[in-house]
């Protein structure tokens, strides 16, 4: 009799057991991926944002509008390293010229920043033009040019202020010769929903022309003060707000992406990507620590290195204050190193360590580099 029961005991633990691990199985099963109820807790890492919604030409797109928008969020490269934890939004630091439209120069070269997308840059330059008198013999929106036909500037004056523009400049240089033309490179900038425009201003009587879709970095303005003075007339046009709601749907088949963006490299520390050449982006890291007021101790451009002191007034938003200053905790702050290197052909990335070039905190790095982003130009 003892043994019956002990037998019996023997089977029914076994058969609690055996019940057990099936119920763990099955757990695992219904919250596996691929089980009755899926796991999603990690989907919106390969979310992907839907094209526009295109409103037909025949019905008023005024009346179509997102009730709810999503506000526009940066590309997170490697979002395996937030499996748990989102990536928190980027800050938004303080830029009193994030709306202005504005001339920036490099050495010999100049180009317009416009705070607009292409989408609504590229008509407004096209109708700068046009009410110019200016006619465009080529267009190829893809790349974002606009190539202006041959014009005389024999006269001495005119009424329209491109062609104005081009007489005084060549009566500077003292060349009167030859027909004149423009080409007009539009592309995104630095930034999210920022334009770069750029021109280079050619003359058939000096040298020969470009023939084709010529990178413009390539090519150089037969005469400098033209391209400065026809960069200053658009940017006035457009400041001017003379075009506000033109919008391009042909200017969407310019694809090119904009020139900066905060990423994480392969083992997951953050950079400033900058697809620009070198010179602009160790002027660009330069300027951005300028506006944000950051203390630059040296710069050693050879190597690449900006070390710098951060005052952490700067990250947080804070007005400096004439009392910090009389008690000495100006200070206050951060000893860093910004480092300028190479990561491909016409990509540099920029990093940041500590004073002793050691690594610095991810999150800190990452906010550091989002701050040089929003004040570069």
């Amino acid at each position: 009799m003892r043994r019956v029961c002990g037998y019996r005991g023997f089977l029914r633990g076994n058969v609690y057991l055996l019940i057990t691990m099936l119920l763990l199985g099955g757990c695992r099963f219904l919250n596996d991926d691929k089980g009755f109820f899926v796991n999603r807790d990690d989907d919106y890492l390969d979310m992907q944002e839907h094209n526009a919604l295109v409103v037909p030409s025949d019905l008023q797109s005024d009346k179509v509008a997102d009730p709810y928008p999503i506000p526009r969020t940066t590309k997170q490269l490697n979002p395996e390293y937030y499996p748990y934890k989102p990536p928190r939004p980027d800050a938004i630091f303080a830029n009193d010229n994030r709306d202005e439209v504005r001339i920036q120069r490099l050495g010999e070269r100049a180009w317009l920043v416009v705070p607009e997308p292409t989408t609504t840059v590229w008509p407004k330059v096209k109708q700068f033009l046009a009410e110019n008198g200016v006619r465009v013999s080529s267009e190829m929106s893809a790349f974002g040019r606009l190539d202006t036909e041959w014009l005389d500037t024999s006269e001495q004056r005119y009424r329209d202020i491109v062609r104005t523009v081009i007489r005084q400049a060549k009566e500077q240089d003292g060349f009167l010769a030859g027909r004149d033309r423009l080409l007009i490179q539009v592309e995104p900038g630095l930034r999210e929903e920022t334009s770069e425009v750029y021109v280079r201003y050619e003359n058939d009587a000096r040298g020969l022309p470009s023939i084709g879709v010529v990178d413009l970095d390539t090519i150089q303005s037969v005469v400098q003060p033209v391209e400065v003075g026809v960069l200053t007339e658009i940017g006035a046009y457009i400041a001017a707000r003379v075009s506000e709601q033109t919008v391009s749907m042909v200017a969407t088949e310019n694809t090119g992406e904009v020139k900066s963006s905060v990423e994480r490299d392969a083992a997951g520390v953050p950079v400033l990507e900058l697809r620009v050449d070198y010179d602009r982006a160790w002027a660009t890291v330069g300027q951005a620590l300028s506006r944000a007021e950051v203390e630059v101790n040296e710069a050693d451009q050879v190597d690449g290195v900006y070390s710098v002191h951060l005052p952490k007034r700067v990250l947080t938003g804070q007005e400096k204050g004439w009392l910090s200053g009389l008690f000495g905790g100006g200070r206050k702050g951060y000893d860093l190193q910004l480092h300028v290197a190479e990561a491909g052909e016409g990509v540099y990335h920029v990093s940041v360590t500590d004073d002793k070039d050691k690594p610095v905190d991810r999150e800190f790095g990452q906010e550091v580099l989002i701050m040089i982003r929003e004040f570069a130009t």
